[in-house]
C-alpha cells in the first residue's frame, strides 16, 4: 500500500511544478502586456494632445490669414507702405523746418537780451535758474 502512495505523489509532484512554473511564466506574460498596453495608452493621448493643439494653432492662422485678406488690412497695408488715401480722406503732414534757430522755436515772449541767454542749449542749468530769479529781482 506504500509504494502506490510513493508512486502517485510523484506523478502529481511534477504536474504542480509545472503548473506554477507555466503560472508564473502567464503571469509575467500577462504584466508585459499590461504594461505595453499602459504605454501605448498614454502615448496615444500624448498624440492627442498635440492634435488638439495643431488644431487650435491652425484655427488661430485661419483666423490670421482672413484677416490678412480682409480689405481693412488691405486698406492699412497701402496707407502705411504705399503712402495712399481714400478718396474723402484729407491727408495731413507736419514737418519741423530746420533752417529755424533753436532761440525762435523755444521762447517767443524773451524781450530783452537778458533773459534769452537762459533760454539757449549752450548754457548750464544752474545758470539758467541763476538768470530766472535773479535778474527778474
Amino acid at each position: 500500500m506504500k509504494n502506490k502512495n510513493l508512486t502517485g505523489s510523484w506523478k502529481i509532484g511534477p504536474i504542480i511544478f509545472f503548473a506554477i512554473i507555466s503560472l508564473g511564466f502567464l503571469s509575467y506574460s500577462a504584466y508585459k502586456e499590461f504594461s505595453k498596453k499602459k504605454e501605448v495608452e498614454s502615448e496615444i493621448e500624448i498624440l492627442k494632445q498635440q492634435a488638439e493643439k495643431i488644431k487650435q494653432e491652425n484655427m488661430s492662422l485661419e483666423e490670421r490669414i482672413a484677416y490678412l485678406g480682409s480689405q481693412d488690412y488691405q486698406k492699412i497695408q497701402a496707407k502705411d507702405k504705399l503712402d495712399l488715401q481714400d478718396p474723402n480722406e484729407n491727408v495731413v503732414i507736419i514737418t519741423q523746418d530746420l533752417a529755424i534757430p533753436m532761440e525762435e522755436t523755444q521762447d517767443f515772449d524773451i524781450q530783452n537780451d537778458n533773459q534769452s541767454a537762459y533760454a539757449t542749449e549752450k548754457t548750464s542749468n544752474f545758470l539758467k535758474w541763476w538768470n530766472y530769479f535773479i535778474k527778474k529781482l
